[in-house]
């Protein structure tokens, strides 16, 4: 019996599950987990998805997240369910509630998993954690609805940018599927990756940051905190969507890796992408982030300049190139 067929025998004979995912949701980690909670719901079981910060503006068309909560009082679940999540340390405030369970399952794709769920079903060739749990769908012999289909879909066309990453035959083979239930990708998409007008004026402040590697092989962007409370003063944090930006500067000719640098409270965030065969979660393992091959991430403490050299001179060793310098 394999990881999916021991899941479909679990979902089919406990009672209750508690589903969760990371920090910082995003369209794979709500997509799926709400997915993942309509189908349990439509078997008859008992449901609750536990989050540890609330759900991003840009998500607020998605069906059922009226379920998503951040605390719950109780917690005698069966099974708890981790969707999207490369480390139990990535549900920050509410891994309590799960490491507290007697059986958790463990569903992700990342590279870099650390297999703490006491069933763990990962795929590192699958473009989402959606595109797995579309397999369980099939496992299990149900038909997504309509909605469930919209959460699958979301799940994937975010975590692949729009198809730009990790996508496989299989991965377009899903999506055929679920747009045969009539969504609308167009209107899908504009939801998601329109931009605001406050993030267009972010964007200029952005670009006048950005610097290329004496290899001209990597580029890399800053966002300070001075850039944010200058564009969105009074807004209580209107501009969120932050990573966005760097799929702008990996999508530069001839370049093989794009960072991108914010800055944050006593830690500087870093997102990292790649073309070829470059492995962005190598380096982001090094600074102890992760994520995909060539999308990853990681969270350094220190100060803007000095992470930025630290960072750009381990891309470029990878490469085989030396610390560049801005043009």
């Amino acid at each position: 019996m394999n990881d999916k067929e021991k899941i479909a025998e679990i979902l089919k004979k406990c009672n209750s599950f508690l589903i969760g995912s990371h920090v910082n949701p995003d369209g794979d980690s709500l997509g799926t987990e709400l997915a993942l909670a309509s189908l349990l719901k439509r078997m008859g079981k008992k449901v609750a998805v536990l989050n540890p910060d609330s759900l991003p503006s840009i998500y607020d068309f998605l069906p059922y997240k009226e379920w998503i909560s951040s605390s719950y009082k109780e917690n005698n679940w069966e099974v708890g369910i981790i969707v999207d999540s490369s480390e139990y340390e990535r549900l920050k405030k509410v891994q309590r509630f799960f490491s507290s369970l007697s059986f958790v399952i463990n569903i992700d794709h990342h590279i870099s998993n650390k297999k703490f769920g006491d069933l763990n079903f990962l795929d590192s060739s699958a473009s989402s954690a959606g595109e797995m749990v579309y397999e369980i769908f099939k496992t299990l012999g149900e038909r997504p609805t309509k909605e469930e289909a919209l959460l699958l879909y979301v799940a994937i066309l975010t975590d692949t940018n729009c198809f730009k990453f990790s996508t496989t035959a299989h991965t377009h083979y899903v999506v055929s599927e679920l747009l045969s239930f009539g969504l609308n990708p167009r209107e899908l998409q504009e939801k998601i990756y329109d931009i605001p007008f406050l993030t267009v004026k972010l964007l200029g402040l952005i670009f006048s940051t950005l610097q290329i590697s004496k290899s001209r092989k990597v580029v890399w962007v800053e966002i300070t905190r001075e850039m944010l409370e200058s564009i969105d003063k009074g807004r209580s944090g209107e501009i969120t969507q932050t990573d966005v930006f760097i799929n702008q500067i990996i999508s530069i000719k001839n370049i093989k890796v794009a960072a991108l640098f914010k800055e944050l409270d006593n830690k500087i965030k870093i997102s990292l992408r790649s073309k070829d065969s470059v492995d962005v979660n190598k380096i982001a393992k090094v600074f102890g982030g992760g994520g995909h091959l060539r999308a990853s991430g990681c969270l350094i403490q220190g100060a803007l300049k000095e992470v930025e050299e630290r960072v750009i001179g381990e891309i470029e060793k990878e490469i085989g190139d030396k610390v560049g310098s801005k043009q």
